[in-house]
């Protein structure tokens, strides 16, 4: 391990040379991961693959039939009404913008259960639809437009539907998973009050087989042309594919860093070769055999490869964090084995080089070194 600090040593060099190469593979790696995890929630063989989308009222129960007769169990369509915000705790809101909260129209629906990508964290859910009393109706909304709009559980929204005011109560604040396929929405009313209003439906369904999809497009489309049909297995290939192809520049620069980091390695030993032939002369003249010496060599490198890996890995999980939390807002998990099975490979990749380049040094005779000074 001394042989770390020796003179004219080269382990700052070689451990940021290779570190900075495995930082950026590893790190392009997690976040790869992450937002690849989140797409993928549930399975692939458990999300949606076809989307019919506008919907009209008179078409609802037609469009479900078609489904149910082409094999589709239980098919749902949901409803989603557009509107917009008039008012928050009381202060009338001025159209801003398109996007601001007061310029913004927001599809909302209306339920009485959550689904599987929503989650409770703040008040309760309604049980049924709302009572026939009147006052303000219970809406859910999410973190994100609860924090926009700076309401909590218990405010007061009132809402433009249409050119009808319908007041609310915030009843509860959801966590929304927004990656998966699945329809999700800002804002949740209790069912009972909205069930007239103008809306139009979407429906989300799966279909094993690429013919049966096609089939039913091309019968949707026959018998209601309003209707538009998303083969979202075909989007889920193409985000992908541009996902890999992403991917695949940032791994070859990562790659072409690694690269690098091994010249500069190569570079090192070289550089160090009279320091290292000496050594092991001496080492050899005070009676070490060529397994100790070997074992020195193997301790070096291998301390080498496991701080440059090491810090490497590290930082990444933290970058990785950053990452995926704040810019690409998802949620985030470490594939240690991956990430163990990388440090090995980064361990190994600088133990074979130094040792490689180091054999020559351990056929040296004490003689032949003496001679040549």
């Amino acid at each position: 391990m001394a042989n770390l600090h020796r003179p004219a040593n080269q382990t700052v060099a070689v451990v940021l040379s290779l570190g900075f190469g495995t930082f950026l593979l590893s790190t392009l790696f997690l976040v790869q991961h992450n937002l690849l995890r989140d797409l993928r929630v549930g399975g692939e063989g458990q999300q949606p693959n076809l989307g019919f989308i506008d919907i009209q009222p008179d078409q609802r129960e037609g469009m479900l039939e078609l489904l149910r007769a082409e094999g589709i169990a239980s098919p749902e369509a949901v409803p989603i009404i557009p509107m917009r915000i008039s008012s928050v705790k009381g202060e009338p809101v001025v159209l801003g913008p398109p996007g601001g909260s007061g310029g913004h129209e927001y599809r909302s629906t209306y339920r009485d259960t959550l689904v599987d990508s929503e989650t409770l964290v703040e008040g309760t859910w309604w049980d049924g639809p709302a009572p026939s009393a009147a006052g303000p109706v219970d809406v859910s909304l999410t973190l994100d437009i609860a924090s926009e709009l700076d309401v909590t559980v218990g405010d007061e929204i009132v809402w433009d539907v249409q050119g009808v005011r319908v007041a609310s109560r915030v009843a509860n604040l959801r966590r929304v998973d927004w990656a998966r396929f699945e329809p999700n929405f800002f804002a949740v009313f209790r069912g009972g009050v909205l069930d007239q209003a103008p809306q139009f439906f979407v429906a989300l369904v799966r279909a094993e087989d690429p013919a049966t999809r096609g089939l039913l497009q091309r019968r949707t489309a026959e018998r209601y042309p309003n209707v538009t049909s998303l083969d979202l297995s075909s989007l889920r290939k193409l985000l992908d594919d541009i996902l890999s192809r992403v991917a695949l520049a940032v791994r070859f620069m990562a790659g072409f860093s690694l690269a690098t980091g091994a010249v500069v390695l190569v570079g090192a030993i070289a550089t160090t070769r009279f320091q290292r032939v000496r050594e092991a002369v001496l080492l050899k003249t005070l009676g070490a055999t060529r397994k100790q010496i070997l074992r020195v060599f193997f301790a070096e490198y291998a301390a080498l490869g496991l701080l440059s890996a090491g810090m490497a890995v590290a930082l990444s999980g933290a970058a990785g964090w950053v990452l995926s939390r704040f810019v690409f807002e998802t949620s985030y998990a470490i594939p240690y084995p991956a990430l163990a099975a990388l440090l090995g490979a980064i361990v190994l990749l600088t133990v074979g080089i130094g040792l490689g380049n180091s054999l020559d040094i351990l056929r040296r005779t004490p003689l032949d070194v003496l001679r040549s000074d």
